[in-house]
């Protein structure tokens, strides 16, 4: 009996029961059919006007070295899920220096759903300059694909940047040389004159044996430069007693991110050079434009001064810088004359390195009082004599002149001087007399200043609104004078190169030909760019002129400065 109840349950459970389904598959994704009915499909489409490219910094470009993203919005609108789904991306067109994730997964996205998707693009330092285009489309398990979309984009190669030192100052607060166991200033200007941003920019500063930084920066964090970009670096330093060079070699050693786009600059001062009693405060600032314009501190003249190595043993030279009026107290500080400290100064540069006068045939004066300028003009005259026929001259000056009202006859002003005391101020007609008496070989006089009672800072008779046509001093002897301005008019700044007109494009020309240049050319290129940049920046006629004595009249012209 037991044997026939166990047979009838064998038969039962052999036959299936009556509308049982059976598993069809398996699909590749391990998504299983559990019934034979075809599943509910899905409609995939990427949204239109969802895709959309968005970079870091805007450009809408793919920049080397930047992660950019293309974003677009995926819906079903099917009446089944999708399932398995990944954002397949493409290239259509060949390009080098991409990379990307050809497949995203997203998962499922049920019927009347969407979702946000982005794709992540970079560009690597080999990217080159062009336009790349992706395909794009939505894969689904079941074959429900979406239709493919494309999107173009620009592609913008690596642009490097460029840190260097492009300018720097010295100062003093202790006087106006730099001088052992005196604490001084260097300002250093650095720039980004690259294309590219710049990352991590760094400025060191070993120190010379000797020296004390007092301003404890010789290891100094600038940070990001964006092109164009400056920054001002001030340092202060102090030698000690057992400093015994004559020159001091500083090397700023500049980095950034890469370590291959910073430069090194050496700046080499002199012991006992003419420094600065005044520092500067710049603001850095952002040039975003492709054409990178130099900063600079100083004017373009006031270096890159041409060296001259020949020495002419019987030149002298004086050069008179009268600028601070005010600092005698008799007169008030709108009658001072802008940058005639510096036309001084960087003329005197000139002098030493291009015109090859020695450094002990110089005297150099700024804001010289009467009894200075006397004492100096009468020394120069005695050397001229002592030294012979072969003897040269060269004077400059930069300051105010001023003609008696009565006489016209025409003066230097020193800066303790003021109109009511011409008979302390210096003579013009006397300083020709003086320097032609010597027999000196060549005289040669620079004079950045007008004698009409006008000047740069509108001069001693502006308050009478006063010009005064000055008498014309006589010229004799070989000299040669070149005067900035004629008749009545004013001699006039040049403010954004920090100099007189005059001054400005004397020493540009001395830079252009360092020095090797006729006077003939000379009187003719002040004439001309002077009365140009007079009229242009201060609206106002300037115009050079040139007084010979007859004794060099047929001769002057092919003369040379050098």
């Amino acid at each position: 009996m037991k044997k026939i109840i166990l047979l009838i349950l064998v038969i039962i459970l052999a036959v299936p029961s009556v509308g049982q389904k059976v598993v069809s598959s398996v699909s590749e994704s391990k998504y299983v059919n559990i019934t034979k009915d075809p599943p509910k499909p899905p409609y995939l489409e990427i949204v239109s006007g969802s895709l959309q490219f968005a970079d870091t910094d805007g450009n809408l470009k793919i920049d080397a070295r930047e992660t950019a993203y293309i974003r677009f919005d995926l819906s079903n609108s099917g009446i089944g899920p999708g399932l398995n789904l990944k954002a397949e991306t493409r290239l259509v067109n060949d390009f080098n220096g991409l990379s990307y994730i050809k497949s995203i997964p997203l998962g499922v996205l049920d019927p009347g759903k969407s979702k946000k998707v982005e794709i992540p693009v970079t560009g690597s330092m080999d990217l080159t300059e062009g336009r790349v285009e992706f395909e794009i489309f939505i894969h689904e398990t079941n074959g429900f694909n979406s239709d493919p979309v494309r999107i173009e984009v620009q592609t913008a190669a690596f642009r490097s940047p460029l840190i260097k030192v492009v300018d720097y100052k010295v100062s003093s607060q202790s006087g106006t040389t730099l001088e052992r166991r005196k604490p001084f200033d260097v300002q250093i200007l650095i720039q980004n004159v690259g294309q590219g941003f710049a990352e991590q920019v760094k400025v060191n500063l070993p120190l010379p044996a000797n020296m004390f930084c007092l301003s404890d920066n010789t290891d100094h964090f600038v940070g990001n430069m964006e092109p164009g970009e400056t920054r001002l670096i001030d340092y202060s330093f102090v030698t000690t007693a057992n400093f015994t060079e004559n020159t001091i070699s500083f090397v700023f050693t500049l980095s950034e991110k890469f370590g291959r786009y910073a430069e090194r600059r050496n700046i080499t001062l002199n012991m006992n050079q003419q420094v600065s009693s005044e520092k500067l405060v710049v603001e850095g600032k952002t040039e975003t434009q492709l054409e990178i314009m130099l900063a600079s501190l100083t004017s373009s003249v006031d270096k890159n001064i041409p060296i001259n190595a020949t020495k002419a043993p019987n030149r002298l030279a004086l050069i008179i810088g009268n600028e601070n009026y005010a600092s005698s107290g008799s007169l008030n500080a709108q009658i001072n004359v802008d940058y005639a400290r510096n036309d001084a100064g960087v003329f005197r540069e000139y002098a030493l390195n291009t015109l090859g006068v020695k450094d002990e045939n110089l005297i150099f004066l700024l804001d010289a009082s009467a009894g200075a300028m006397k004492r100096e003009i009468d020394r120069v005259t005695e050397l001229l004599k002592r030294m012979g026929s072969n003897s040269e001259l060269i004077f400059y000056y930069a300051g105010h002149g001023f003609p008696d009202e009565a006489t016209r006859i025409p003066y230097l002003i020193p800066v303790d001087i003021d109109a009511a005391n011409l008979a302390y101020a210096i003579k013009l007609s006397d300083v020709y007399r003086k320097f032609s008496e010597t027999g000196a070989r060549r005289i040669t006089i620079f004079l950045d200043a007008c004698f009409s009672g006008g000047g740069r800072n509108q001069g001693l008779l502006a308050a009478r609104a006063v010009r005064i046509k000055p008498e014309e001093a006589p010229v004799s002897g070989n000299m040669v004078v070149f005067a900035a301005s004629s008749g009545d008019q004013s001699s006039l700044p040049y403010h954004k190169e920090k100099h007189g007109v005059f001054t400005f494009f004397l020493l540009k020309k001395l830079q252009e030909t360092g020095g090797n240049i006729t006077y003939g050319d000379l009187s003719e290129y002040l004439r001309r760019e002077v009365g140009i940049i007079s009229l242009r920046e201060n609206s106002k006629a300037q115009d050079p002129e040139v007084m010979v004595s007859p004794a060099v009249h047929n001769t002057w012209m092919n003369w040379s400065l050098k």
